[in-house]
C-alpha cells in the first residue's frame, strides 16, 4: 500500500544558505517547509532511486509504478483543507520521476478537473505535469483561475524551457505564489529553469479552490495521454515559503563507476572511449553506462578534440549531445603528496583507484549577455608558469597521495550541453588532468608513458599544434574509408565516361598548338584597311546601346548582334541589321535614326549621338569589318625566367611564394615539370582554392544570429574535399545531396539560406552559374529579359534541390500592375503566378536529355538525379565550364567570358575548350589533371608583358594579373615568417549560446578561415580587433566577408585604400615590427655577410635577386652597425613579471557589461601596437631594417603575379 504522511520533515539542513528570488516567490532563509502531504511508497515493490547512485535514499528504497492507464494505476486522494491553496499562498509540488517511454502530457500530481457531476472539468486547482519534446521532457504547472464578477476564469499553463532526460531517476519541482505573476520557478535535478506561460499568460488572479479530489499519476479524464508511464517516488506538496537552496540540494546523484578495468588499458597509453548511444537528451549523467562506440589511444590526459564524426560518403556529421568521453590509464606517481588539477568544459568526474577525487559541474544554464567581466576574478594561479584556465572551462584541484605504485586514473566528461531545449556546440575546450610533483611549482599533463607535456602556455600551444596535425591525418583516413564504400558506384560512372569518350574521343592537340592556330587565323583576318577601328570605335557603341537586348537566346526581335554573321542575318521583321557597304539598306541605321518613338532604338535611355551614328554609318559603308578577336597583340613573349616562374607557379597553386629552402632546391634542379608535380601534391593547394569556391558557392556563415541568406559553415566540407582532391563529379554530387551536419561543417550547410522565402531557388541560381554557366538570378521573380532562363526553369531546378514540389510565393514575383505601368511593351514577363506549384524536373534539355538520369545512384532521389545529369559525360557543358574556370584562374581570363554567364560570351578557342573538357572527363574529372596541362604549357609560362592592362583573348602573353586578396595576405605572412595570429573566429568563446545562434570556426591560420565580424547590434564589445585588422586588408583587395550572392570574378581594379592600408594599417605594423617570432628577425640573426643577407632578404620576400641599384641602396642603409647588430646574450634576458594575472576576455555572455567594452578597447589598442620588438637585435640597426622591410613589403610585386 502507499503511505502518505501529512506532517513529515523531509529534508535536514542540507544547505548552508538560501537564495532570495527576485521574481516575487516567497522564499526564505530557513529550512524547507514541512510538506502538507507526502507519498514515499515505502510498501511498493518496484526499485526506486537507491544509494550509492542516489545517496539521499537507502539501498533498498522502493517506488510506485504507473503503467500509463490512469483508470487502473492512478492514485486518488480525497480532498482535505490541507490540499487547498488560495490567493497569495505559495504552493510547491515536487517528485522523483523515472519516465518509461512516455507520450502526451502526463500528470504527476493534480487536483481537480476530473469531470465529476459535482465539480465539473473547469476546476484545475493545480497540477504538476510533463510534456515530451524532442530533447526530453519539460515540466509544467497548470491551474484555472477562479470566476469573478464580470470576468470568467481562464486556463494558465506554464512549461519549462529546460527538459529532463527520459531515462533514469530525476528530481522535479515547481513553486508558485498565486497572485504573483512572476513567481513561477521550476527545478530539474537541482537546477533552476525558466519557462513560458503558453496558455492564459501570467496572472494575478486567484485559483479555483474547491473540494475535488487529488490524483497522482494521471489527471483530467484519466486517459492514457494524461497518464504517466513510469515510476514516482517522494511526491510532496508544500505550503508557504521554501528554501530554494535546500530544494535544489535534494538532487544528489553519483554516476555509476566507469565500466572499465585496468586490464583493458594498454600499457603506457591512455585508452579513450567515446559513447553516444544511451546518453540522455539533457544536462544529466546517464543512469546506466552508455554504449562505447569508438575507441582509440592517446599519450597524455590532454583533450582538445576528438576524431571527427563522418557520415555517408565521408561528410561531417554530428555526435549526440552530450556524448561521453572516457579516458583511462595506469599511472605511477612518485611516492609523496602531489597536486592534481582537473579542467573541463562539461560536467566531469575524475577517479583515482575508483574513487572520485575531482569534478567539474555542468555549464551554466543561461545564454544571455548579462554576466560580468568581474566574474572572471576567481581563477587558479598555482605556479609561476602555470597556464590560466581558458574561457568556458571550469577547474578544480586537490592534493593526492602518490603511492609509488601503479594507480588507475579514469576521466569521464560530458561533451556538449543543453541550454533550454537547444543544444550547445559539442566542444571539449581544454579538458586536461595535470599534476605538480611535491616540492615543485611546475605542472605537466598526466601520462602513463614517457612523453612529457609541460602544462604551460608554450607547452600547450606546441601540444595543440601536434594534436591538430594528428587528428587531421586520422580524419583524412576515415573519410577515405567511407569514400571507398561508394567505389563500386563510381566505378560504373567511370565506365560510362569511358564508353562515351570512345564515341566522342578527346582528339589530338595541345594548348600551345590550339593557341598558335588561333593566332594564325586572326592574323589572316587582320588585313582590312579603313578609317574605322571596330574594337575602338564600334564595339563600345554596340555594348553600351545594343547588345544587352540583342544577344543570347532571348534577343529582342530575334536580332543577335554578337557577330557580323548574326547582324547580316537580321531579326524577325527588319531584314539585315548590317549590310556591308550599304548603310541605307541596313536596318540598324534605320532604327537608330528613327524619330518614331515605337521604332527608335534603343527604346529607353538616351538615343545615339550624331557622332556615334556617323561612326556606325561609315563603318558599314567601308564594309563593316568585324574581326572575331581584337588582334592588337600578336607577338608571343618568351618564357619567363626561372625565379619569376617559380614565384608565379607557387602563388597560383598553393597561394604563397616559395621559401628560401624551396628556392634553393629549385635552383639546384630547375625542372619546371617536376616542381609543378610537387606543388600539385602540396596540401596547401586546398588553402589556395578555398576563397574561390567560397565565392562561387556563396558560403556565407554568420558567427552570431543568422541573418539574410546565411548558410551553414560548409567551408569544412569544401576544405576537406580539396584536401582529398575529390573528382569534380563526386564533389558536385556530395554538395547537391546536402547531407551531414548543417551547423558543424557538412554540405547540408549549403542548403541553408536563412530568412529566404525559397531557399532552394537561391541555391538553384548558385548551382546553375557554378557548374553550367547559366545565370538564373532574374528568373527568381520574373523571366529573364535577355537570357533564356524563365521562372519555370529555376523553380523546377529548385524543386529538384528540395526533393519536393515547390509553391511560388508572392514574395518571389513582380506585381503585374508594376509590369504594365507605362506605355510600351514591358521588358520583363512573369510566367509563374504566385501559388503555382512546380514539380521537380531537369530544366536544361539543351545540355543533355533525361536519359542521363539513369546514372544516378538513387534514381528516386531528385538531388541524386540532378547531380548525375549535371556531371554526366554527355553533358559537355559541365566539363567545359569547370575547364574554363580553371583556365581563367591560371591565365587571367576565361576562354569564355564572363565565366558564369555563357549567354553573354562565346569561346575564343572553341576547339581548345572542347578538348580541355574531354581531357577533364578522360582524367576522371580531376581538377589537378587540368591544372597540370595548363601549368606545363608555354602559354602559362610566358613572360608577363607589363604594358598590357588585360590578357589578350589570344593568350599571346600574360598581362600583370592581380592576386586574390587571400593570396596577398597569406603571402605577406608566409614570406615574412610572421605567425598568422588572430582571435578565434567566434563571439561565443565560452560556449554559452545555443548552436543555432553561435558557431565557432576555429583558430585561423589562413585568410580563408575568416568571415564577417559584423553583429546585428554593432556593439564595440563584440568586435574582434585582430580579425578586423586582417579583414580590412582583405576587403580592400576584393574579399567579401558576407557572401549573400555568388561571385565568380572579383573586382580587381586598384583603389586608394590598397596602398594606404598596407603601408599604414595595423597589419603593416605586425609585418614590419621585428619581434622575436618574426622570420626576418631569424634571418638577421644568421652569421652572414651583408651582401648575403640582402640577397637572402630579396629571395625570401620577392623571389628574386636585388638589382644593382637596389643592392647599393640597401647596403648603404644597413651597413652601419651591421657587424654589431646582434646583442649579447645578457642583453636578451627577459624578466618575467612576478604579478601575473589572467587576461580578461569578452564573449557573448558578458558583452552587455560596461567593462566588456573597456576590455575590448584595450585589446584593440594592443592589436594596433603590435608585438614588442626583439631585444636580440641592436635597436638602432633594427629600426633601419624595419624601414627596409616596410619599403619591400609595399612593392607592387605583392599585388601581382610575376
Amino acid at each position: 500500500m502507499t503511505r502518505y504522511v501529512p506532517a513529515l520533515f523531509l529534508l535536514s539542513a542540507l544547505a548552508a544558505s538560501a537564495q532570495n528570488d527576485s521574481g516575487g516567490n516567497d522564499t526564505a532563509d530557513k529550512p524547507l517547509a514541512t510538506p502538507v502531504m507526502q507519498w514515499r511508497f515505502d510498501n511498493s515493490k518496484e526499485p526506486g532511486p537507491r544509494s550509492p547512485n542516489y545517496p539521499g535514499f537507502s539501498k533498498d528504497n522502493t517506488a510506485q509504478r504507473f503503467d500509463g492507464d490512469g483508470k487502473k494505476s492512478a492514485l486518488t486522494i480525497k480532498d482535505t483543507e490541507a490540499l487547498r491553496f488560495g490567493l497569495n499562498e505559495t504552493i510547491t509540488l515536487e517528485a522523483w520521476v523515472k519516465p518509461a517511454g512516455q507520450n502526451g502530457t502526463p500528470y504527476i500530481i493534480g487536483k481537480g478537473r476530473l469531470g465529476t457531476k459535482e465539480f465539473g472539468s473547469e476546476n484545475q486547482n493545480y497540477a504538476l505535469r510533463l510534456q515530451n519534446t524532442k530533447g526530453g521532457a519539460q515540466i509544467g504547472f497548470l491551474f484555472r483561475s477562479a470566476n469573478v464578477p464580470d470576468k470568467k476564469g481562464d486556463w494558465h499553463r506554464w512549461w519549462s524551457k529546460d527538459t529532463l532526460p527520459t531515462s533514469g531517476w530525476h528530481h522535479i519541482a515547481v513553486t508558485y505564489t498565486y497572485g504573483k505573476p512572476k513567481s513561477i520557478k521550476g527545478y530539474i535535478d537541482g537546477r533552476e529553469t525558466d519557462g513560458v506561460w503558453d496558455m492564459g499568460g501570467a496572472t494575478d488572479r486567484a485559483p479555483v479552490t474547491d473540494g475535488d479530489s487529488l490524483v497522482i499519476g494521471s489527471g483530467s479524464t484519466l486517459a492514457s495521454s494524461h497518464s504517466l508511464n513510469g515510476w514516482l517516488d517522494d511526491v510532496a506538496i508544500y505550503r508557504g515559503p521554501v528554501d530554494v537552496t535546500a530544494l535544489k540540494a535534494k538532487y544528489q546523484f553519483v554516476p555509476p563507476p566507469p565500466p572499465i578495468a585496468k586490464k583493458q588499458v594498454p600499457a603506457g597509453r591512455v585508452l579513450v572511449q567515446l559513447a553516444e548511444e544511451g546518453m540522455p537528451d539533457a544536462n544529466a549523467w546517464p543512469a546506466e553506462p552508455p554504449k562505447v562506440g569508438e575507441t582509440y589511444t592517446e599519450d597524455v590526459f590532454g583533450f582538445l578534440d576528438v576524431p571527427q564524426k563522418y557520415v555517408d560518403t565521408g561528410v561531417r556529421g554530428e555526435r549526440h549531445v552530450p556524448f561521453m568521453l572516457r579516458a583511462a590509464a595506469v599511472v605511477t606517481f612518485p611516492k609523496g603528496k602531489h597536486r592534481l588539477l582537473l579542467r573541463a568544459r562539461g560536467a566531469t568526474n575524475l577517479y583515482v583507484d575508483n574513487k572520485i577525487v575531482l569534478n567539474t559541474p555542468f555549464p551554466p544554464n543561461d545564454s544571455d549577455g548579462h554576466h560580468l567581466v568581474a566574474d572572471q576574478q576567481g581563477y587558479l594561479d598555482l605556479g609561476p608558469d602555470f597556464r590560466f584556465v581558458p574561457p568556458g572551462n571550469r577547474e578544480s584541484w586537490c592534493e593526492f597521495e602518490g603511492t609509488g605504485k601503479p594507480q588507475f586514473i579514469v576521466l569521464e566528461t560530458l561533451v556538449g550541453s543543453y541550454v533550454g531545449k537547444s543544444i550547445r556546440r559539442p566542444e571539449l575546450g581544454e579538458t586536461v588532468v595535470a599534476w605538480s610533483q611535491q616540492g615543485t611549482e611546475t605542472w605537466k599533463l598526466v601520462t602513463p608513458g614517457k612523453r612529457t607535456v609541460p602544462y604551460t602556455d608554450a607547452g600547450w600551444a606546441a601540444y595543440e599544434q601536434e594534436r591538430n596535425a594528428h587528428y587531421a591525418e586520422v580524419n583524412a583516413k576515415k573519410r577515405a574509408e567511407l569514400r571507398a564504400l561508394s567505389a563500386p558506384y563510381w566505378a560504373t560512372r567511370r565506365k560510362a565516361a569511358e564508353e562515351w569518350l570512345a564515341k566522342n574521343p578527346v582528339g589530338n592537340g595541345s594548348i600551345d598548338e590550339f593557341i598558335a592556330a588561333k593566332i594564325a587565323t586572326v592574323k589572316s583576318q587582320d588585313s582590312h584597311k579603313g578609317s574605322i577601328d571596330y574594337f575602338k570605335d564600334i564595339q563600345p557603341i554596340l555594348e553600351a546601346k545594343c547588345t544587352e537586348c540583342h544577344r543570347g537566346s532571348k534577343a529582342k526581335g530575334g536580332l543577335h548582334l554578337d557577330s557580323l554573321a548574326d547582324a547580316i542575318k537580321g531579326g524577325k521583321s527588319d531584314g539585315a541589321a548590317v549590310e556591308p557597304g550599304k548603310p541605307d539598306h541596313s536596318s540598324l541605321i534605320a532604327r537608330i535614326t528613327s524619330t518614331d518613338e515605337d521604332e527608335i532604338m534603343p527604346p529607353k535611355g538616351k538615343p545615339l549621338t550624331k557622332d556615334e551614328i556617323a561612326l556606325l554609318t561609315t563603318w558599314i559603308k567601308e564594309g563593316a569589318h568585324w574581326p572575331e578577336i581584337r588582334a592588337d597583340h600578336l607577338t608571343l613573349t618568351p618564357l619567363t625566367d626561372d625565379l619569376s616562374f617559380l614565384r608565379r607557379v607557387y602563388i597560383d597553386t598553393i597561394g604563397v611564394p616559395p621559401s628560401l629552402e624551396e628556392i634553393a632546391a629549385f635552383q639546384k634542379n630547375p625542372d619546371r615539370k617536376a616542381v609543378i608535380d610537387q606543388l600539385l601534391k602540396d596540401p596547401r593547394w586546398a588553402d589556395n582554392w578555398m576563397g574561390y569556391w567560397q565565392d562561387v558557392l556563396a558560403e556565407n556563415p554568420n558567427i552570431l544570429n543568422p541573418t539574410l541568406n546565411n548558410t551553414g559553415p560548409f567551408r569544412w566540407w569544401l576544405y576537406e574535399s580539396l584536401q582529398d582532391n575529390k573528382p569534380m563529379d563526386f564533389f558536385v554530387t556530395e554538395l547537391l545531396r546536402m547531407r551531414g551536419s548543417e551547423r558543424l561543417g557538412g554540405p547540408a550547410g549549403f542548403g541553408t539560406a536563412s530568412q529566404n522565402d525559397v531557399p532552394m531557388a537561391a541555391k538553384g541560381t548558385i548551382v546553375s552559374t557554378a557548374f553550367l554557366g547559366v545565370e538564373m538570378k532574374c528568373a527568381r521573380c520574373h523571366d529573364s529579359p535577355t537570357g533564356k532562363s524563365i521562372q519555370q526553369d529555376l523553380f523546377e531546378l529548385a524543386a529538384m534541390l528540395g526533393s519536393k514540389e515547390i509553391e511560388v510565393p508572392k514574395t518571389s514575383s513582380v506585381p503585374m500592375d508594376k509590369i504594365h505601368a507605362g506605355g510600351r511593351k514591358p521588358l520583363i514577363q512573369v510566367t509563374l503566378q504566385p501559388g503555382t506549384k512546380v514539380q521537380p524536373k531537369w530544366p536544361f534539355a539543351e545540355f543533355c536529355d533525361e536519359a542521363a538520369a539513369k546514372l544516378a545512384e538513387d534514381p528516386k532521389d531528385s538531388r541524386d538525379v540532378l547531380a548525375a545529369m549535371i556531371t554526366a559525360p554527355q553533358n559537355e557543358r559541365f566539363a567545359q565550364v569547370i575547364a574554363n574556370r580553371v583556365w581563367a584562374r591560371f591565365m587571367g581570363r576565361g576562354i569564355v567570358e564572363p565565366i558564369e554567364d555563357w549567354e553573354k560570351g562565346k569561346p575564343s578557342h572553341p576547339e581548345m575548350l572542347k578538348w580541355l573538357g574531354r581531357e577533364f572527363v578522360s582524367g576522371g574529372y580531376d581538377v589537378k589533371h587540368l591544372a597540370r596541362l595548363i601549368l606545363n604549357s608555354q602559354a602559362y609560362q610566358r613572360a608577363t608583358d607589363p604594358t598590357l592592362k588585360q590578357t589578350s583573348p589570344l593568350f599571346t602573353s600574360p598581362a600583370p594579373r592581380r592576386l586574390q586578396a587571400e593570396q596577398i595576405v597569406d603571402s605577406l605572412f608566409s614570406a615574412t615568417g610572421k605567425p598568422f595570429h588572430t582571435e578565434e573566429v567566434c563571439l561565443d568563446i565560452d560556449n554559452t549560446r545555443d548552436l543555432k545562434n553561435a558557431i565557432h570556426m576555429g583558430k585561423p591560420h589562413h585568410s580563408w578561415m575568416l568571415t564577417s565580424t559584423s553583429n546585428e547590434r554593432d556593439r564595440p564589445s563584440l568586435a574582434l580587433p585582430r580579425i578586423q585588422a586582417v579583414t580590412d586588408v582583405l576587403s580592400a583587395f576584393g574579399w567579401r566577408g558576407s557572401r549573400q550572392d555568388p561571385v565568380s570574378k572579383r573586382d580587381a581594379d586598384p583603389n586608394v585604400l590598397q596602398p594606404a592600408i598596407l603601408s599604414n594599417g595595423t597589419v603593416g605594423v605586425w609585418l614590419t615590427r621585428l619581434s622575436d617570432d618574426h622570420g626576418i628577425t631569424a634571418l638577421a640573426l644568421k652569421n652572414e655577410s651583408l651582401d648575403q643577407f640582402i640577397d637572402q632578404l630579396f629571395l625570401k620576400l620577392l623571389t628574386r635577386h636585388p638589382t644593382a641599384e637596389e643592392h647599393a641602396l640597401y647596403t648603404k642603409h644597413l651597413s652601419a652597425g651591421y657587424d654589431k647588430r646582434i646583442n649579447s646574450p645578457e642583453a636578451c634576458i627577459k624578466h618575467t613579471p612576478s604579478n601575473r594575472t589572467r587576461e580578461k576576455y569578452v564573449s557573448w555572455s558578458n558583452h552587455l557589461d560596461a567593462e566588456a567594452t573597456t576590455v575590448r578597447m584595450a585589446q584593440e589598442t594592443a592589436a594596433r601596437a603590435g608585438d614588442p620588438p626583439t631585444n636580440k637585435l641592436n635597436a638602432e640597426w633594427r629600426g633601419r631594417m624595419e624601414d627596409v622591410l616596410w619599403a619591400l613589403l609595399n612593392a607592387p610585386e605583392w599585388e601581382f603575379s610575376p
